[in-house]
């Protein structure tokens, strides 16, 4: 039998944006356009304060202020990005548990429902961070470093996404992704909204939406929806001992496994 995805689905599709910056507003916009899942990485404690930086090529870069993002996300994860997106190599364990724990209770209290998901902050990780990550609680959570693969990874709290979407090899990724026949394919595009306007990615991305949503072999996913079925996989042997349908391919016919079922 082939392992597939929710609806017998052979591939799954993710974008993961940093920061909760203003240029969200018209980016969640298109994904609900087209039917599409993000996951969003937010600091609770910048988001009060407004906070504002200038992008190199001058253009000012504005953090969503929470009663804005409130209700934005609807349809969409929220993630933790840390409470202040700090650099944490040289914090004291107490101070990254801190970052963790008070964004996660804080983003909780913003929406009103879970927050399981954490996304590193810069560009350093290490065993002391993933350990901190599974004390406060998180399901996983990714790193800055990628991929350039469509295999899923399996260690949860060491994350790589696909591919960042400054990066010149994204069109070759992800037209790889649409021909790829792996087990359990995944694209996974990192980033951050601003990037689209200060780079003038919004076409590129939206021709990536548009296909993704054309697709009939996609499962549009957020990052913890992709990491709690593929939890449910890595448990099956012979016996679903998840709380979700399994789905598998089974001589050219979808075959469905509930909670509790055997082969």
């Amino acid at each position: 039998m082939r392992k597939c995805y929710p609806g017998g689905k052979t591939k799954a599709f993710n974008i993961t944006y940093d920061d909760g910056v203003l240029q969200d507003v018209p980016f969640v916009a298109m994904l609900n356009r087209y039917g599409l899942k993000g996951t969003f990485n937010l600091n609770a404690q910048l988001m009060e304060e407004e906070f504002v930086w200038t992008h190199p090529n001058g253009m000012p870069v504005r953090r969503l202020d929470p009663a804005i993002a409130q209700s934005l996300y609807d349809g969409h994860e929220v993630a933790s990005h840390s409470l202040t997106h700090p650099y944490m190599k040289d914090l004291p364990t107490e101070e990254i548990l801190r970052q963790m724990g008070a964004d996660q209770l804080a983003l909780q209290q913003l929406f009103g429902r879970e927050v399981l998901g954490f996304a590193v902050p810069f560009d350093y990780y290490d065993d002391r961070i993933a350990q901190c990550a599974r004390q406060v609680g998180y399901a996983y959570a990714r790193t800055s470093d990628l991929s350039l693969s469509y295999q899923p990874c399996r260690d949860y709290y060491y994350w790589k996404a696909g591919v960042y979407h400054l990066m010149p090899e994204l069109k070759c990724y992800v037209e790889g992704f649409f021909e790829s026949r792996e087990e359990l394919a995944v694209c996974q595009i990192v980033g951050h909204s601003y990037d689209l306007d200060a780079e003038h990615l919004w076409d590129t991305l939206e021709s990536i939406c548009r296909r993704v949503s054309e697709a009939k072999d996609i499962w549009p996913c957020t990052h913890l929806e992709l990491v709690r079925y593929l939890q449910a996989m890595d448990a099956f042997d012979g016996v679903n001992r998840s709380h979700q349908i399994l789905w598998f391919e089974e001589n050219g016919m979808i075959r469905t496994l509930h909670p509790g079922e055997s082969i």
